[in-house]
């Protein structure tokens, strides 16, 4: 994929917010979970050109304008965006800007969408490790323009600033306000006010992220009538009643991640966990709007000790019993299953979420986001790429197009993503692309 690496810098601007952040909102202070995160959000929407479309032009100049235009404000609401990190504790909302590129892509969509990879599409991302923190900005775009005439709009979005709730909220707005500049966003920082900050800089500072090398990242389509063959097969096994989406795919990915990884262990088992992530803001007492914005998420942890424990029954019920406790009575962050591991880990002087006894292996979703329905004025994209790496045995699941189905991810080492891709039982589910 080297050939498709190699893209033309049209333009690069700084976009500033469009109203200035008032005095009040200057210092977003930081929550804990704010703090021990160092990477980006990486989204981009594929839009293809499809005949002459008369709402919006695709010509770069007018698409360049467009998307200045309704960033800036979009910017305007979404303020600590644009600001910069002040002594690890804080933002500074001094509307410095955000970085937005233009770029010529020298191939068709299409040959992006052929590959049997995800790393293809890292080409749209502005920059070459998409969840990299970028120093300095805390959210870069970059718009690319396709030999085709599609074009795709992808950013990076520091973590620092919110989960993918927050990232997810922030481009559907950009997209809105693309539509219709008078449009008025509602989002709602929430800082520090769920997860109390620390004030020790050596827990800060403590905590790296090793990036493993050697993996791919594979596109799976679940149709609505597979993910609901799935859910019927699942609730008959284990008793369980209305099995959800994420369960239901996360379980199966799960499964079939850890028989291969068994596989090339010539056989022998090793304990896993699954660490599934989870969106605190309905969770919490009182419940927070989706408009919410900052890191709000906790998690769960599912262990498998033996093989006889790696089955549907077992894995859905256990999901359920620790999903239950992420139900909080009161906004406190003892309770939180990220922190407690965190602290934990580091009071023992070990790396958080990582044992060299264990494989790791973990899931986000963020089904029912808006993702498929980000519209700059070019109708819904035909893709929507959340960039692999820079993980290892990951699961990342979101919508489908059509709606009612999942798209996932999933990111696994060479030899076990070689045996995990030709799996009979997920393959009786599962739709890889680019086959789909």
């Amino acid at each position: 994929m080297a050939a498709l690496s190699v893209v033309s810098l049209i333009s690069k601007k700084i976009i500033k917010p469009s109203i200035p952040t008032p005095l009040s909102l200057r210092s977003h202070k930081l929550s804990f979970v704010d703090q021990v995160i160092h990477m980006c959000t990486p989204i981009a929407f594929f839009y293809p050109k499809v005949g002459n479309y008369a709402y919006k032009s695709y010509e770069p100049t007018q698409v360049s304008q467009l998307l200045e235009k309704s960033l800036s404000k979009t910017l305007s609401f979404y303020y600590p965006y644009a600001g910069r990190l002040k002594n690890g504790s804080s933002v500074d909302c001094n509307d410095m800007g955000v970085e937005l590129s233009t770029v010529r892509v020298h191939c068709p969509m299409s040959k992006i969408f052929k590959h049997p990879y995800t790393e293809a599409e890292h080409v749209v991302f502005p920059q070459a490790k998409p969840h990299d923190h970028n120093e300095g900005n805390l959210a870069i775009a970059q718009v690319s323009h396709f030999d085709c005439g599609g074009i795709a709009i992808g950013a990076c979005l520091s973590h620092k600033i919110g989960d993918g709730c927050t990232a997810s909220n922030f481009l559907y707005n950009w997209g809105v306000l693309s539509r219709d500049i008078n449009a008025t966003p509602s989002p709602r920082f929430v800082g520090e006010s769920i997860y109390p900050q620390s004030n020790d800089p050596s827990v800060i500072s403590s905590i790296k992220y090793e990036e493993p090398i050697g993996y791919l990242g594979k596109r799976l389509i679940f149709p609505a009538t597979k993910v609901n063959a799935l859910k019927a097969k699942i609730s008959r096994e284990s008793g369980v009643k209305n099995p959800s989406r994420t369960e239901v795919v996360s379980a199966l990915l799960y499964k079939c991640a850890v028989a291969a990884r068994r596989a090339n262990n010539v056989g022998s088992f090793k304990p896993s966990t699954l660490f599934q992530l989870a969106n605190m803001r309905q969770r919490l007492n009182p419940p927070l709007s989706h408009h919410a914005c900052g890191n709000v998420i906790s998690g769960f942890f599912v262990k498998t000790t033996n093989e006889r424990e790696l089955n549907y029954p077992r894995l859905i019920r256990e999901m359920r019993k620790e999903k239950e406790k992420l139900h909080v009575h009161e906004n406190n962050a003892t309770k939180n299953a990220i922190i407690s591991e965190v602290v934990d880990s580091l009071e023992k002087g070990k790396t958080p979420f990582h044992s060299s006894e264990v494989d790791d292996y973990a899931c986000t979703s963020v089904l029912l986001f808006p993702v498929y329905n980000t519209d700059f004025g070019w109708g819904r994209p035909a893709r929507v790429s959340m960039a692999t790496g820079p993980f290892n045995r990951y699961f990342f699941l979101m919508d489908n197009q059509s709606g009612g189905g999942v798209e996932a991810i999933v990111m696994l080492g060479e030899q076990d993503m070689a045996i995990f891709e030709r799996d009979p039982e997920l393959l009786e589910f599962a739709i890889p692309i680019p086959n789909h």
